[in-house]
């Protein structure tokens, strides 16, 4: 009996003695579900994107913009023009003209135009008959007040005609031509159809020199349609 105690007690010794390692794992185990059954931290709200306010445009775009929005028309300009002349002169009556101009606008509200053209006109007067046919040459200067997409202007100008003119009276005949010094001022309207096409109707009135030995000159008016086309 005493041998089996003696036997079995440094056994129950090293029992007592060694750790103690079913708690720690258990512990190990609480510890793990704890920081498992922890939640997890919820992520920070995104903040709401706004859109930044767009940049005023720059002030060359600007000027391009209204450029566009302007046209071609109001930068240069080709213009056809026809109709009716009539003169004041006793000796001639009525006739036609025709004339083609190029127009530099240096603002919205000026512009400079080079103009020429054909006048014919005729008459009789005391049994003498005449013919006229003139080349009229002018540099106008034009005021310009844009409405929507009308144009109402008027100007002036100065330059000439060269004439060449034909009398006939009593089967005698006789010729003369030259170049008479002249004046013009009109007044018109414009309908801008597209960025590059305007129609229109101009009035216009002629003043010139007297022919030599004639006492009349080419003064007359004109009134005329005009169709623009912008470069």
């Amino acid at each position: 009996m005493f041998q089996r105690v003696a036997f079995l007690a440094p056994l129950l010794l090293a029992a007592c003695a060694a750790p103690r390692t079913s708690a720690l794992v258990v512990g190990d185990g609480r510890e793990a579900r704890a920081a498992t059954a922890q939640p997890e931290l919820a992520a920070p709200a995104a903040e709401p994107v706004t859109s930044a306010a767009p940049a005023p445009a720059p002030a060359a775009s600007r000027s391009a913009l209204l450029a566009a929005e302007d046209g071609s028309l109001h930068e240069s300009r080709f213009t056809v023009k026809g109709g009716y002349w009539g003169s004041d002169e006793d000796t001639l009556d009525d006739g036609y003209i025709f004339s083609a101009s190029w127009m530099r606008f240096f603002t919205r509200f000026f512009a400079l135009e080079f103009e020429a053209g054909y006048l014919d006109g005729d008459g009789e007067d005391g049994g003498v008959d005449v013919d006229v046919w003139s080349i009229p040459v002018f540099l106008n200067g034009r005021l310009n007040a844009p409405l929507w997409i009308l144009d109402v202007y008027g100007g002036a100008g100065v330059g000439g005609f060269y004439y060449d003119a034909e009398v006939s009276a009593g089967g005698l005949s006789a010729d003369d031509d030259g170049f008479l010094l002249g004046g013009n001022v009109f007044v018109g309207a414009t309908i801008n159809l597209a960025d590059s096409l305007a129609l229109g109707l101009e009035g216009k009135y002629y003043l010139s020199e007297d022919i030599d030995d004639a006492d009349e000159g080419l003064n007359g008016y004109a009134l005329m349609l005009t169709l623009g086309f912008g470069r």
